[in-house]
């Protein structure tokens, strides 16, 4: 008896409160709201506002007019109407949990100025932070990407419907406009066209995926459309020209990640993309335009208060061939970045025939037989730079080259024609060979001359297989001090590969080309140390306009190069590094004076040092 009357008021209670929940859902509601925006505001300094907020049936709100914005910047967002379902009684603990989402007529619009931005909250850290002054002094990755990665996924629940959705960014002149004429989300999946145009230039793509906020999942196929919605297989993406210099194109892109919830500071990243029909071109990558078949990318990414880490599970594949490299990039007061490749024996064909087009020129339809294997690791601590560590090995096993590609390299073992390049303009062409009177045998130098350029640029030439891991690394150590490029760490080899076979365009790929030209040509022995030095000596640059030691030796001395004294010899070499500044070493010099009658200058003080220097290298080899 006592158990029915318990139940009976339970069940008014509950009937009760439903009823005064359905009665005043309005107002919790508008509380509800009014809950949100202030926590909104108060953690990203966001203020949110509306026209008007009603109830639709029992757990549904209709708002107009809604709009978030910082004071004193642009307005970030914009709706016109927005319908959405809510967990009612989540919403009274003021939690949010949309169920259904309809929105029309919204507007993100991101505006960058000289040194601020209307969106400048999601990169800095709540305005309740217990010490905003010592937290802002960097930057939590982790925080961040957990930020960004809830304020997507939660504007986006299970179910919604998007009508004229458009996302902007301006910057001075630059425009962009992304718009989403309409998208339907159903059971985490969506399928959608999205409409670029920036500054005037209009694309047009299809586009379907899934976004599941439980999973913290996001994925997409993409395919280019032309103004019929025709498939067309390529895209430009915006934005990348106008950022990084970079130009990216495609045919068809497809991506999947899922990301963790940040524990103990850390956010893992695991997921997939895939490209095919690929092109990239920016000057510091190529000078020209780099074009892959297929390019493939799984990958485990550890994301942390102050480092971003590739775990060495992961697979890059560009056309056939696969690579699992580790990365990690660590913020103390400076980057600490380590880098790693253990790529055992792999068949060299795939290589090879895997380079994309338009990276490496020399070496288009080059075909190997045998086997390779490949060792790096770096760790460079910006901190502390003499602490640089650098370990590469490319190892052979019955490596052959079966048929060269678009350079065969043994053509420099006959006499040929070297055209002198500068800023990509031919200058000068030389006959290489002894059918022109100036070039000069090995024999017909100058020991003198041959000894003062082997210790200052080489010493070890005729010992190594064309690389100075040594000599690299200590040439990284000072730029990375100096924050500049002052030192290359070339071999004798590398710079001749540069003048023969590539541009003098300072880019990623000519420096990967020019390694690679290197290895091949010593590890197989296609040109003889003794010919290398040679071509070396007769075709490089001694001076403004100066190709080659016989005209250098003329110029500066009025004398052949096998007569050049120890002293001459030592001038002479001092030259190499910077030809075109050769003569700013001199302290007085009349350029017509120096050609009708030789010597007539002195050098610069500070020279003195070199001299010393390479003259006791010289005493130490018997000279």
């Amino acid at each position: 008896m006592l158990s029915k009357r318990w139940f009976k008021i339970a069940l008014i209670s509950v009937l009760s409160l439903l009823i005064a929940t359905f009665l005043l859902r309005g107002a919790i509601l508008r509380l509800g709201f009014s809950k949100i925006s202030d926590k909104i505001y108060s953690k990203y300094s966001l203020r949110g506002d509306y026209s008007s907020l009603k109830a639709d049936g029992f757990n549904g709100l209709i708002i107009s007019n809604l709009s978030f914005s910082s004071e004193g910047y642009d307005t970030l967002f914009t709706c016109e109407r927005l319908n959405m379902r809510v967990n009612l009684f989540k919403l009274l603990i003021f939690k949010t949990d949309i169920t259904y989402l309809n929105m029309s007529g919204a507007d993100a619009s991101f505006v960058k100025g000289d040194s601020t931005s209307n969106f400048d909250f999601l990169f800095r850290p709540s305005s309740t932070s217990a010490a905003p002054k010592q937290v802002a002094k960097t930057t939590a990755y982790s925080a961040t990407l957990d930020r960004a990665l809830s304020l997507f996924l939660r504007i986006l629940p299970s179910q919604a419907e998007i009508n004229d959705f458009v996302i902007s960014y301006r910057k001075g002149d630059y425009n962009l406009e992304i718009s989403i004429p309409s998208l339907t989300l159903k059971d985490d999946s969506y399928t959608t066209e999205i409409r670029t145009c920036e500054n005037g230039y209009r694309e047009m793509l299809k586009v379907k995926g899934t976004l599941n906020d439980s999973q913290r999942r996001i994925g997409a196929q993409i395919k280019g459309l032309d103004s019929l919605g025709n498939s067309r297989g390529r895209f430009s993406v915006p934005f990348l020209d106008f950022r990084w210099g970079a130009r990216v194109m495609f045919d068809s892109l497809a991506f999947d990640f899922t990301a963790t919830q940040r524990r103990s500071g850390v956010i893992t990243l695991k997921g997939s993309s895939l490209f095919s029909g690929i092109s990239i071109f920016h000057k510091r990558v190529s000078a020209d335009t780099v074009h892959l078949k297929r390019a493939q990318f799984e990958y485990k990414t550890l994301v942390g208060n102050n480092y971003i880490e590739l775990d060495s599970s992961s697979v890059a594949t560009v056309n056939e061939f696969t690579i699992s490299p580790y990365l990690k990039a660590q913020k103390l007061d400076r980057w600490v970045l380590t880098a790693s490749v253990d790529k055992e024996s792999f068949d060299s064909h795939l290589l090879f025939a895997s380079l994309p087009n338009g990276l490496f020129s020399n070496l288009a339809g080059i075909k190997t037989t045998g086997k390779l294997s490949y060792r790096f690791f770096t760790n460079i601590d910006l901190n502390n730079p003499d602490s640089l560590k650098l370990y590469s090995s490319l190892e052979r096993d019955n490596f052959r080259i079966s048929e060269f590609g678009a350079t065969d390299f043994r053509y420099v073992n006959s006499d040929f024609e070297y055209v002198a390049f500068e800023n990509g303009y031919p200058v000068k062409t030389i006959q290489v060979g002894e059918s022109n009177p100036n070039y000069k045998r090995l024999d017909q130098i100058s020991e003198y001359l041959k000894m003062c350029v082997l210790q200052s640029e080489d010493g070890g030439f005729f010992y190594h297989n064309g690389f100075l891991p040594e000599s690299i690394r200590e040439a990284l150590i000072v730029n990375i001090k100096d924050k500049k490029f002052r030192r290359g760490g070339s071999t004798i080899s590398m710079q001749l590969v540069k003048n023969l076979f590539l541009s003098r365009s300072k880019t990623l790929s000519r420096k990967l080309e020019e390694m690679l030209i290197v290895w091949l040509i010593e590890s197989n022995r296609l040109i003889s140390k003794e010919r290398m030095f040679e071509l070396y000596l007769n075709v490089i640059e001694w001076g403004p306009g100066v190709y080659g030691i016989t005209e250098a030796s003329r110029f500066y001395f009025h004398k052949e190069p096998i007569n050049l004294t120890i002293n001459e010899s030592i001038f002479l070499a001092s030259i190499i590094p910077s030809p075109k500044r050769a003569l700013r070493d001199l302290e007085s010099y009349n350029l017509p004076e120096i050609l009708n009658n030789g010597q007539i200058f002195t050098l610069k003080p500070g020279y003195e040092e070199y001299h010393k220097l390479l003259m006791s290298r010289l005493e130490a080899k018997g000279f």
